[in-house]
């Protein structure tokens, strides 16, 4: 049987289109040379939890001509890299430290946050609101959880925009000098960070990794790395999300209204937003050898992309799945946060920040129309709007 094609300009130009095409004429599409594609809910879950399937970024990098520096060296270290016993061992100590209850008690933080953001542009009616709400929201909530100084949060937020960059495979290239740089400066400040902690104990995430870290006999690099990634995963990822959040619901206007009166529940908005489109728009893995799967073989050292839109969209999954249905059943999982080994371990604060971030916008501000210069990172990798000017009236 031959499998369906998937080009990187078709998907650019009309992912949902390209990839629903190749889906309605197999599971399994190919796209660039050693490169794969799974499309359906179906096995796109059990590609996830098949353990044959392992994590190597560095060999994506290098397929990208990057073979060397900082960035490089920090994902062959990274738990997006660990599979197995290893990625246990860092989940189980993660799991310690970063925990459901410790979320919770960050939810008035995180809904006073919002407000003060909406009150630096209600009066005006308009506002960027990649540049003055989605930009500055997570890392507010994320450094207050994981114990970042105040005057060190800006740094923060502007090396994590940076080392975004490494995700979205079309921009890496042309930039990855700007990347190396803003991670080595992270990476040396977190060192200092986890030095500080371990001297003065405080209660806060950095103090708990740090701590972990030295019980289990991390090396400096691997704490420093594991704070960087909080770091910029708890920032890029939820940033952007807020963007196709606002974006998707300005479109929606009985939703976001609904919302705003209290006749549905923020989170079950966030969660039929998150399926309807997620910022991270596919997981990438390797296959440790051979793999017979639904009539399909997959060659061993195949790079196999499990496309999260393409499973998100899947009618065999969701009915009408292009339709924004917030009463949709919970029957199927999406895969926003992933599925499996590598599900996304800040899925709780993640939720919690586009929560209260969605409650307070929708019952301060009447739906908001989104500007015709709105612009957006390609759809690969980590994609969401670089710029969203908004319109909206006071409540």
């Amino acid at each position: 049987m031959t499998r369906p094609q998937l080009t990187i300009p078709e998907i650019v130009s009309d992912p949902l289109a390209a990839l629903g095409r190749a889906r309605g004429q197999g599971w399994l599409a190919d796209a660039e040379e050693g490169t794969v594609v799974a499309l359906t809910h179906e096995r796109v879950r059990e590609l996830l939890g098949d353990e044959r399937l392992r994590a190597n970024f560095p060999e994506f990098l290098r397929r990208l001509g990057i073979t060397s520096g900082t960035f490089y060296d920090w994902m062959a270290i990274s738990p997006l890299n660990r599979d197995g016993a290893e990625h246990v061992r860092w989940r189980t100590l993660m799991s310690k430290t970063f925990t459901p209850r410790s979320v919770e008690r960050l939810r008035p933080f995180l809904k006073t946050a919002a407000h003060e953001l909406i009150d630096g542009f209600a009066t005006r009616g308009s506002c960027d609101f990649v540049a003055e709400f989605a930009d500055a929201y997570p890392s507010l909530g994320l450094s207050e959880l994981i114990g970042v100084p105040q005057e060190d949060r800006d740094r923060f937020r502007a090396w994590a925009n940076t080392i975004g960059l490494g995700f979205s495979p079309l921009l890496l290239v042309g930039r990855i000098g700007e990347v190396d740089a803003a991670l080595t400066e992270l990476l040396a400040y977190t060192t200092e960070l986890a030095a500080r902690r371990l001297a003065e104990p405080q209660d806060d995430l950095v103090t708990r990794i740090a701590q972990a870290g030295r019980d289990a006999g991390w090396m400096p690099p691997e704490v420093s790395g594991a704070i960087a990634g909080f770091v910029f995963a708890g920032h890029e990822t939820t940033k952007n999300q807020l963007g196709w959040t606002v974006a998707v619901l300005s479109e929606q206007p009985a939703v976001w209204d609904a919302v705003a009166s209290g006749a549905l529940a923020a989170a079950d908005v966030v969660e039929e937003v998150l399926r309807h489109r997620s910022t991270a728009t596919s997981v990438g893995r390797q296959a440790s050898t051979t793999i017979e799967l639904g009539g399909e073989t997959i060659a061993e050292g195949t790079t196999v992309i499990c496309s999260r839109w393409s499973a998100n969209h899947d009618p065999a999954a969701f009915p009408d799945p292009d339709v924004l249905d917030t009463g949709r059943r919970r029957g199927e999982p999406h895969f926003a946060f992933g599925h499996g080994a590598h599900f996304c371990i800040g899925a709780a604060l993640a939720r919690a920040e586009l929560q209260e971030g969605l409650a307070a916008l929708a019952s301060r501000l009447t739906v908001p129309k989104v500007g015709p210069d709105a612009a957006w990172t390609p759809p690969l990798g980590i994609t969401g709007p670089t710029r969203l000017p908004i319109t909206f009236a006071i409540r």
